[in-house]
């Protein structure tokens, strides 16, 4: 019995001793803050550019035919869900070339991953066929790693079953990109975005410098990363909880250790791209594609569920006339929003005719804040640029508290990269934004009701039935004579009516007539009878825009509702912001469709 009893102590001291080392030997994010906290303290010191000699002169061709082997996925042996591979430096990588710390963390704590040029082809695709490259001197097993993609059973666009395929993708700066089951990659997530277009100040790009990579168990459906920032004016700490699916949702923990002040602090930002869409005019000359871009528009939805819908757009040089640009800054004030985004509404292939890039598949992606976030602004930033290849689309959260030096922020969130979501909004969503530019004419007025027949004069007698003569009155004009139009008014029932006078602002002179097609389908508004129309609530500014010709019509096709209306702008180069939505009993049916038209 006793020794029964001293085999079970023994086993329960070990166990615990056990337990006690594992806890103290495994990897925390609190120890990944500790280390965000330590370096805003000191002197930021910019790591060295860690592109070898060897590959300093690569083409792209070259660049490309270095990627990972296979054999060597991360976690590969282990038959575990998420498997990693990892990207090289290049020469034609994202600046600056550094080499990433990676660490990879299970029970027994953190351990620095080894770089290898073993574990990467080297092949020269501009060689038919390629060729093996080979480095004099060899390359060093010091290098590093330039970033990682993450792996994950049945994402990819006709994935065979139970393939691997990459969705969570980190390369450059504080990016990283993830897609959702049969989708490609579009835009890009950022850690923080530091005085984006600031009169007078250089946009800072902080990087992820280390990463500690968690081991998953056997059958995971969440995968846990954690991450080191690094930039001039601040240091962070960032968590990362990933589980991939139709839904690709991505919980974010950060929390930031600012060194210095700064201007605009953007959290949970978007990178994006829009070339044009159906709303524009100047397709830079391509005439096979009828629209370019990742997203088409930004929606937010704020503290007391009112969702606003603001499509992207690009727009001309006020000075040169130079077609795409202008730079356009949207800020929509908010308090403790419950959500922002940058979505891909359109996914109609026939609207973009490209089997290459497949715009209808790239990811929407959504911000919920957990929490109260307090007052700020959620920020739109439309670059100018005439590239698809160029992001320039920026979407963030700027807290209107001022950021200076020793300021601690610490926030979460969590972002949904998706296809479609019916509930955002749970209204009806605009579908489409047409613009005509110039505006066609109005229609011409109703004829005039034609005045009574004046009676005969007493002095004609009538005429006899069956008689072919008609009477005339003395002096009368033959009957082909017309009234001529521009007549004085006249009491007389004879003469023309009165001109009706119109109310309202005077019509502004020397701008151009605008005429917009808002299309508003989803959740439940094309059960609406064509008879009886919505209510239509349609605001302008500045006062003094002219409206005219406003209608709400069914479309009989597919049963979406148009809303459509023309203004001339007040003043030339005078922003013009629009805004409207429909209601019934003066509750909306539809999100709020916000556009600034700028002439």
């Amino acid at each position: 019995m006793r020794l029964h009893l001293t085999l079970a102590l023994i086993t329960i001291i070990t166990l615990v001793v056990t337990l006690r080392a594992a806890r103290r030997h495994h990897f925390t994010f609190a120890e990944v803050d500790q280390m965000a906290q330590k370096l805003a303290a000191v002197k930021y010191v910019a790591p060295p550019n860690a592109l070898p000699p060897q590959l300093q002169k690569l083409t792209p061709d070259q660049d490309q035919g270095i990627y990972w082997k296979d054999t060597y996925r991360l976690w590969r042996k282990k038959g575990l869900p998420f498997q990693i591979d990892f990207y090289h430096l290049l020469n034609s990588g994202p600046q600056p070339h550094i080499a990433l710390d990676i660490n990879t963390v299970d029970l027994k704590g953190s351990h620095s991953l080894a770089y290898s040029p073993t574990f990467f082809n080297f092949l020269n695709l501009a060689t038919k066929p390629p060729t093996p490259m080979v480095f004099n001197p060899p390359l060093s097993n010091k290098i590093g790693y330039a970033g990682f993609y993450i792996r994950y059973p049945d994402i990819a666009i006709g994935s065979n079953p139970g393939s691997l395929d990459g969705f969570f993708s980190v390369l450059g700066s504080d990016y990283f990109r993830v897609i959702a089951k049969d989708q490609v990659y579009g835009l890009s997530s950022r850690g923080v975005a530091l005085n984006t277009t600031v009169p007078g100040k250089t946009e800072e790009f902080p990087l992820f410098t280390k990463w500690w990579l968690q081991e998953p168990a056997q059958n995971a459906t969440e995968l846990v990363l954690d991450a080191l920032l690094e930039g001039p004016s601040v240091s962070g700490a960032y968590e990362f909880k990933i589980r991939p699916g139709g839904v690709t949702s991505v919980d974010v923990h950060a929390s930031l250790y600012f060194r210095q002040a700064v201007d605009r602090v953007g959290i949970a930002p978007f990178s994006s791209m829009y070339l044009y869409g159906e709303n524009a005019k100047d397709h830079f000359n391509d005439s096979v594609h009828p629209e370019i871009h990742d997203s088409d528009g930004a929606l937010i939805q704020n503290n007391k569920d009112e969702w606003l819908w603001q499509p992207l757009s690009q727009s001309d040089d006020r000075g040169t006339g130079a077609k795409g640009y202008q730079l356009q800054t949207y800020s929509f004030p908010e308090e403790n929003p419950k959500g922002f985004g940058l979505l891909q509404r359109d996914r109609d292939f026939s609207h973009y005719q490209d089997l290459a890039m497949k715009y209808n598949v790239r990811p929407s992606a959504w911000v919920m804040p957990h929490g109260d976030w307090g007052k700020g602004e959620v920020t739109l930033i439309e670059l100018p640029s005439n590239d698809f290849n160029t992001d320039n689309v920026i979407l963030f959260w700027h807290p209107a508290q001022e950021i200076k030096a020793g300021d601690h922020l610490d926030l979460s969130y969590t972002i949904d990269f998706y296809m479609n979501d019916a509930q955002r909004p749970p209204l009806a969503y605009c579908k489409q934004t047409l613009v005509n530019c110039p505006a066609p004419p109005p229609p011409p007025p109703p004829p005039a009701p034609s005045a009574p027949a004046p009676p005969p004069p007493a002095n004609v007698p009538p005429v006899k039935p069956g008689t072919q003569e008609t009477a005339k009155a003395p002096n009368t004009p033959p009957a082909t004579a017309k009234v001529a139009t521009n007549a004085p008014a006249s009491s007389s029932p004879m003469g023309p009516p009165a001109p009706v006078k119109r109310t309202g602002p005077p019509m502004p002179i020397g701008t151009v007539p605008v005429q917009f097609l808002v299309d508003f389908a989803g959740n439940g508004i094309e059960t609406i009878p064509a008879n009886q129309p919505p209510d239509l609530d349609l605001t302008y500014d500045p006062p003094g825009t002219y409206l005219r010709e406003k209608s709400v019509e069914k479309n009989s096709y597919d049963n979406s509702w148009r809303v459509t209306f023309t203004i001339i702008p007040l003043k030339h180069l005078t922003p013009t912001l629009l805004r409207c939505r429909l209601l019934h009993n003066n509750k909306p049916l539809t999100e709020t469709w916000s556009y600034t038209w700028r002439q």
